[in-house]
Formats: C-alpha cells, sequence, structure tokens
C-alpha cells in the first residue's frame, strides 16, 4: 500500500538520477574539456587581463557591449585560488554552478509539472554544445533562472523561497540582455497575482535591464534584412524537430508547426489574460519567452546562424523554452483541452520532445559532442614569462589549434597570474622556478 510520503519520495529519487544523468551527459557532450580544459575566446581575451588589472571591480566593465557578470565571477574565483591551474579550476566551478542552476529549476520553489525531466531535455536538444562547460558561456546557464520568478510556487512565501527569487532574478538579469526582452513576462505575472512581492521583483528586473539596455544597444545588428523575418520561427522550429537537410530550410512542414504554435500560444495568452484561466499561465510564459528569445537571436546575429557550424548557442534559449512550452501543453488539465482530445494532445507534445531529443543523434551521434586540440596554459604561461618584454598567448576559438586567437600578455600579467591564488603558496616562485618548470616539462612522456 502506497504511503503518503511515498509520491514525494518518489519525486525526488527520479529527479535525483535524472540530475546524476544530466551531469554525464553534459560531460560527455564536451569530453576534451574535462581532460584538457582550456581557455577559451573572450575569456582569455578580456576576462583575465581585466581581472588582472582591475580585480574584482572588474566584475562591471561589459564584454562586447553586454554584462557577463556570472563568467567574471567565474574568473576571478579561479584566478584567487591558482592562476597557473586557471583551465581546470574554471572548468569545475562550471560545472558546479550548472548543477546548481538544475537543482534550482527542479526544485518545488517552481511550479512546473515533470520539471525534473528538464536537466535531461537540456542535454539533449539538438544543439552544438558550444555553452556546455565553458566558463565564459556560464551565463547562458544562469539566465534560465529567470524562470524562478516567472514560474515561482505560489506556496513559496517563506523567506528562504523568497530571498532565492531575488538571488536567481539578480543573476538572471546580470548575465545577459534576454532579461530585456523577457520583461513582459514578468508584467503579466504581476498582473495576474496582483502580489506586492511580484511587484518588487518586477521592480528589480526592471532595473537591472535598464543597465543591461545601456550597453545592449549598441550589439544589434546594423545591417538587418528585414526580408527574412517571417522565417525566423520556422527556422528554429524546424531545426528544433530534428537536424538534417530536410528541416535545415524552413518548409510546409515547419511553417505547418510554426502556425499552429502561434495558434496555441495565441489562446493560452487569451486564456490568460482575458478568462483569467490560471491553468494557461505556464504555457503564456512559456510561449512569450520562446518568441522573446527568437526576436533576440534575429536582433544579434539576423538568422545568420547554424545550430551546429555556426553561432549555435543563439539556438539554446529558444529550443529551451521549446521545450518548456511542450511541457506546460502536456501538463494542461484534461478538462481544458477536452475539445481537442486531450490524449491525442497529450501524445503529441510528448512525441514531439521524444524525437527532438533523440533523432539527431541516431542519424549522426558524431554531432553529439565536440572535441577540440590540447592547449596547454601553463605552457602558455611559462613562453610568456620566458619573454623580454610581452608574448602572444595562444587562445581557443573553435577548438581547432590551426585558427586559435592570439592576444598580446605583457610579461608582467604573466607573472601576476602564476603568481596569483591561494594555491601559489604551495609552490616557491623564484628564480630557480622557470628552469624547474622547463625540466619537469620537458621529461613529461
Amino acid at each position: 500500500m502506497m504511503t503518503v510520503n511515498s509520491k514525494p519520495a518518489r519525486w525526488q529519487q527520479i529527479r535525483l538520477i535524472n540530475l546524476a544523468l544530466f551531469t554525464v551527459l553534459y560531460i560527455l557532450r564536451r569530453p576534451a574539456d574535462a581532460l584538457y580544459p582550456s581557455v577559451w575566446n573572450e575569456d582569455g581575451v578580456f576576462n583575465i587581463p581585466q581581472a588582472i588589472e582591475h580585480g574584482w571591480s572588474s566584475l562591471l566593465i561589459p564584454v562586447n557591449g553586454y554584462l557577463i557578470i556570472p563568467s567574471k565571477i567565474i574568473t576571478l574565483l579561479s584566478l584567487s585560488i591558482s592562476g597557473l591551474f586557471y583551465p581546470e579550476i574554471a572548468y569545475l566551478l562550471t560545472i558546479i554552478i550548472t548543477l546548481l542552476v538544475m537543482v534550482i529549476l527542479t526544485s518545488s520553489l517552481i511550479e512546473l509539472p515533470k520539471k525534473e525531466y528538464l536537466p535531461i531535455i537540456i542535454a539533449l536538444l539538438p544543439y552544438d554544445p558550444e555553452v556546455f562547460s565553458t566558463p565564459l558561456y556560464i551565463f547562458w546557464w544562469t539566465s534560465l533562472l529567470l524562470l524562478v520568478p516567472l514560474l515561482a510556487s505560489s506556496q513559496a512565501k517563506s523567506k528562504t523561497s523568497k530571498f532565492m527569487i531575488i538571488v536567481s532574478t539578480t543573476l538572471g538579469c546580470i548575465g545577459s540582455p534576454i532579461s530585456i526582452l523577457l520583461i513582459p513576462t514578468m508584467i503579466i505575472k504581476a498582473y495576474i497575482t496582483r502580489a506586492r512581492f511580484n511587484y518588487v521583483i518586477l521592480g528589480l528586473w526592471s532595473a537591472l535591464s535598464a543597465v543591461q539596455m545601456y550597453f545592449s544597444l549598441s550589439q544589434v545588428s546594423e545591417k538587418m534584412d528585414f526580408s527574412k523575418f517571417y522565417m525566423a520561427l520556422p527556422q528554429f522550429i524546424g531545426t528544433y524537430i530534428t537536424y538534417n537537410s530536410f528541416f535545415l530550410r524552413p518548409n510546409f512542414i515547419s511553417y505547418t508547426l510554426s502556425l499552429a504554435f502561434l495558434l496555441v500560444g495565441c489562446f493560452a495568452l487569451y486564456s490568460t489574460l482575458i478568462l483569467r484561466k490560471q491553468e494557461f499561465f505556464n504555457t503564456s510564459i512559456a510561449f512569450l519567452a520562446v518568441l522573446s528569445t527568437i526576436l533576440a537571436s534575429w536582433l544579434r546575429t539576423n538568422l545568420e546562424i547554424h545550430p551546429f557550424l555556426a553561432g549555435p548557442r543563439y539556438f539554446f534559449f529558444p529550443y529551451v523554452f521549446l521545450s518548456i512550452f511542450l511541457m506546460t501543453l502536456y501538463a494542461i488539465p484534461s478538462e481544458s483541452t477536452y475539445r481537442l482530445k486531450p490524449r491525442f494532445f497529450k501524445g503529441l507534445c510528448l512525441l514531439i520532445l521524444i524525437i527532438s531529443c533523440t533523432t539527431t543523434w541516431i542519424q549522426n551521434s558524431s554531432r553529439f559532442y565536440r572535441t577540440h586540440h590540447p592547449l596547454n596554459w601553463r605552457d602558455e604561461l611559462y613562453n610568456c614569462i620566458s619573454s623580454a618584454d610581452s608574448y602572444n598567448v595562444t587562445i581557443h576559438f573553435n577548438g581547432d589549434i590551426s585558427q586559435a586567437w592570439g592576444h598580446e600578455y605583457p610579461r608582467e600579467a604573466c607573472v601576476k597570474i602564476a603568481q596569483s591564488g591561494l594555491f601559489s603558496q604551495w609552490y616557491r616562485f623564484d628564480k630557480t622556478w622557470l628552469q624547474e618548470f622547463k625540466s619537469n616539462r620537458e621529461t613529461q612522456p
């Protein structure tokens, strides 16, 4: 006989299993990062030099027009532990923070049915794992914390719950300009609930988004091709279903699915705002989030992107919110969708989710993971410190060593990096250090 506490206990077991599987999949999608972590892109060009020069005040220096404070926190914490072992420490911190985000999104703080399966879905969606296990891109994950104030449970009234909602809102807004386009969703939440606390969150969200907007306006693509705008939604929905040559460009099926998405989403909005049916609220929020993130990708890239070959990070938010949209549809009570044949409706949502998370990898399993050439950070520091004045430090761009970036580091900056962190007191950095490091490096197989 099932006890009173058996259902929550079973839910927790499923949640923990899914979080464990997510961690494994997360590592497997970029296995080279676990074997030989490296410094990537703007992390080596901007974040590390700014951290060495300005310390913790570098948190407020934008990168490419954005405030990416979560990424810079990882940079500063890693350097505070050990500059010599920066890639390894930053990699571990990235995994920990990403897992913490997934723990929060699957907690009782969130009112989202079947939320315990969300981490697995995110790990299996058909995009290149560009944002996986890379310290620079941790802000893509922390921005998902904006789901916390939007989907917060009506039972989350304790001081701890409110504190977590405030922290999640703050981290989500200071990590990405996506918070600007998601403001309407929080306005709807405040309007529907009329709760004082939600108005406070809306004020905090708006203030932090205004700061992001100040830096972000210059990043809108100057060559906007409005003739392609009608293709945006079909392009994302088509490649979400499965990545192959058929869906690579919008076609009849992707246009039909896009029309169905718009009709269902608008009906959910109407039911939420006009009919005041609470069961459609989550679907409305997910619907607006999909449209907002697709708009953001279009404004930033003019759709000159590809889920595997060019800017796959711009598919991350749309795909995640499309998945949440399907999850919310699946959870709508049958009596609210009786005209749509609930079993068929729920089965269709589940089928689309399963197809999205499996067929791309069945067709081509090599796309599931991403590798890169080894690039030894300590070798680069050694060469820099050995130089007379400065050195062009090699930094990964796309994982191919022949296309790596180079950024000129002054010798003094490299010395500061090597001497930084708590671990630096465990080894002596003196006149013999270079020779000892060189001999140890040359004796390695």
